[in-house]
Parts: structure tokens; C-alpha cells; sequence
């Protein structure tokens, strides 16, 4: 994440201070779930849940009303994720209210990602890291509340780097195509 950081500020001349603060905020909840304690662990939720909510702010800047394709497009993400929610529920414990919450703001947003312009510049790679994101979190979620897999912690990284990497160059990269 600090090499996302650097890109962003090097690349960046009218940097939007939201979504930088986003990306640090991103980079404070990598570090807090390096530990192996629920403390950590809630420090990094509460970290990425303000990421979420800065990069959804910059998301937002260029809403448009959701057409039948995209509100179709959405709504299954929807009903999948709220599956994947009710089938970790009895795992979670006293963690229910703490990944409700997330669970709310990580689809929300997806949901300003997706209903973003669809005409300004690499569009895709920003909604392509969102929905990176969103699979990140589910695999961390599952294996650490549900159901322990081999190769999570892999997988988890693979699509969070990959999240970042896209989102990040996609909003550098409608900033230069305006």
C-alpha cells in the first residue's frame, strides 16, 4: 500500500486529499492485521471501514442514476454477499454488529463504484478493484470466522494488492484522460 501511496502523490497533481487519506488509512489496517488479536483485528476493520468510506466519497463524485443493467449488476452482488453473510452468522459471535456494519459499508461502496459514469476513463478498473475488494474481504472473513481454507492468507493478498493496484491507478488514470 505504501508503493500505492507514493505512485499517488508522485502522479498526482491535484490530489484528492479524501482518497489519499483513504489509501493511509488502508495502509494503517494492513499493519493492525499483521497481529494475531481481536483488538488488532477490530483497530484494522475500523481502519478500512474509514477507507471505504473515503474512497466511496470520491466514488460518488460521479454518480449517475443506475440503469436496469446496472442495478441488475448490483443487486445479485447484493444477494450474493447477504448469502455469504447469513451462511458466516452463526460463526461470528459477538463480531455480528462490527461485520454487519463493514458488511453495509464495503457494499456501499461497490454500489458508488459501479454507479459511477460509465464513460469516464478506466470505469472498469475502478469497479474491477471494488468487487476485488469486496472478494477479499468475504475470503478473510470466511476463513477467519467460518471455515479455516489452505492458502487464505495468499489468496487474501492476492485480490487486496490486486483491489488496490486497480483502484488506485484508475482514479490517477481519469484524472489524466479528462
Amino acid at each position: 500500500m505504501s508503493s500505492l501511496i507514493g505512485f499517488y502523490i508522485s502522479t498526482e497533481t491535484r490530489q484528492n486529499n479524501g482518497f489519499l487519506l483513504g489509501m493511509i488509512f488502508a495502509l494503517l489496517g494492513d499493519i493492525f492485521l499483521m497481529f494475531d488479536n481481536d483488538s488488532f483485528f477490530i483497530a484494522g476493520l475500523f481502519c478500512f471501514l474509514l477507507m471505504q468510506w473515503t474512497y466511496l466519497f470520491t466514488f460518488k463524485q460521479h454518480f449517475t442514476k443506475p440503469n436496469v443493467k446496472t442495478a441488475l449488476y448490483f443487486t445479485t452482488i447484493f444477494l450474493i454477499s447477504c448469502s455469504l453473510l447469513a451462511w458466516m452468522w452463526p460463526y461470528l459471535g459477538s463480531m455480528k454488529m462490527h461485520v454487519t456494519i463493514y458488511f453495509i459499508s464495503i457494499l456501499s461502496m461497490v454500489f458508488f463504484a459501479i454507479t459511477r459514469d460509465k464513460n469516464i476513463p478506466f470505469y472498469f478498473s475502478v469497479v474491477s478493484g471494488a468487487i476485488l475488494f469486496l472478494i477479499s474481504d468475504a475470503l478473510l472473513a470466511v476463513n477467519k470466522f467460518a471455515l479455516q481454507f489452505n492458502y487464505a492468507g495468499v489468496l487474501v493478498m492476492l485480490t487486496y494488492i490486486a483491489a488496490q493496484y486497480l483502484i488506485v491507478t484508475g482514479i490517477v488514470g481519469q484524472r489524466y484522460h479528462k
